[in-house]
């Protein structure tokens, strides 16, 4: 089953329970605030199942990704609360199309396995890249709070190490 969200309440429901995901769920949460604040780059929320869902898939609108090799506009950001069981979901053709070229961006390495498996279902090739984010002292603390600890953060004026 899939779930197209686009009332303000239900996007509103979606970014809240993100939020209490991060920061597992840190691209799509942020991919959703922007979208409940006008939504400047036409995007669309799917989701498995509604209100409890399991998996999210944020991506453009089907007329945005008109060229199948352009994997900068065929970009889709995924969350899942339960990484081994959303094969399924993201498998359906609605909500990945697997015969573009198409960039997927999550903050969960445990998703890495199942977009494998479905990329070589879908004869495709996987290319993995990191990237690594940083954050002022101020919004470490207010996005994450349980992850703050006063000996990964360095003084105001120091140089910043990861956490």
């Amino acid at each position: 089953m899939i779930f197209h969200l686009h009332s303000p309440q239900m996007l509103k429901m979606l970014e809240k329970s993100l939020r209490k995901s991060l920061p597992e769920s840190l691209k799509v949460y942020g991919t959703v605030f922007h979208m409940n604040r006008g939504n400047p780059f036409k995007l669309k929320a799917l989701v498995d199942k509604w209100p409890d869902f399991n998996a999210v898939v944020v991506r453009p609108r089907e007329q945005e990704m008109a060229d199948d090799l352009n994997h900068y506009t065929n970009t889709y950001q995924i969350y899942s609360k339960d990484p081994e069981n959303c094969q399924e979901f993201l498998g359906s053709p609605e909500v990945i199309n697997w015969k573009q070229h198409l960039q997927i961006q999550s903050s969960q390495s445990s998703l890495d396995k199942v977009i494998e498996n479905l990329v070589a279902i879908n004869f495709g090739k996987v290319k993995h890249t990191r990237c690594i984010l940083y954050m002022m002292h101020e919004t470490a603390k207010k996005l994450f709070p349980s992850l703050v600890d006063a000996k990964n953060l360095p003084p105001n004026d120091g140089v910043p190490t990861s956490m």
